[in-house]
C-alpha cells in the first residue's frame, strides 16, 4: 500500500442540498497532507438558522467519514469548523458535541492526512 496522498474529490463531492459553495481552495501541502478549504453559503443569501446549521453539521460529518471510507486505510479525514473556534472531528470519531447557532456561512477544512506507514 503506499502512503502518500493519490486521491482527491471533486467540488460536486463536498455539495449537498440546502448549500452554495462560495469558496472551494486546496492546498496539497506536502504528499502525505491535502486540505480542502470549503465554504457553505445559504442559497438565498440568508443566514442559516440553528437546525439548518446542526443538519449541515451532521452531513459534513457523514461527508468526512463517507470520504474515509473510499480512501485507503492509513489515511485518514478530518474536518476543522473554522467558525467554531477550529471544532474539529474525525472521522469515525464516536463523541463528537456539535455546536449550533445561527450562521452567515460555514467554513471548514477538510484535512486528508497519512495517519501511519504501511
Amino acid at each position: 500500500m503506499k502512503n502518500v496522498i493519490n486521491k482527491s474529490f471533486e467540488i460536486q463531492d463536498y455539495m449537498f442540498d440546502g448549500t452554495h459553495i462560495n469558496g472551494f481552495w486546496m492546498t496539497l501541502t506536502d504528499k502525505e497532507n491535502l486540505t480542502t478549504e470549503v465554504v457553505y453559503v445559504p442559497p438565498n443569501e440568508g443566514t442559516f438558522d440553528t437546525a439548518e446549521t446542526e443538519r449541515i453539521i451532521r452531513e459534513i460529518i457523514a461527508k468526512c467519514d463517507r470520504f474515509k471510507s473510499l480512501l485507503p486505510e492509513n489515511i485518514n479525514c478530518e474536518v476543522i469548523f473554522k467558525d467554531l473556534n477550529d471544532l474539529t472531528y474525525t472521522a469515525n470519531e464516536s463523541n463528537f458535541e456539535i455546536i449550533s447557532k445561527k450562521m452567515d456561512e460555514i467554513r471548514v477544512v477538510y484535512r486528508f492526512y497519512v495517519e501511519y506507514y504501511i
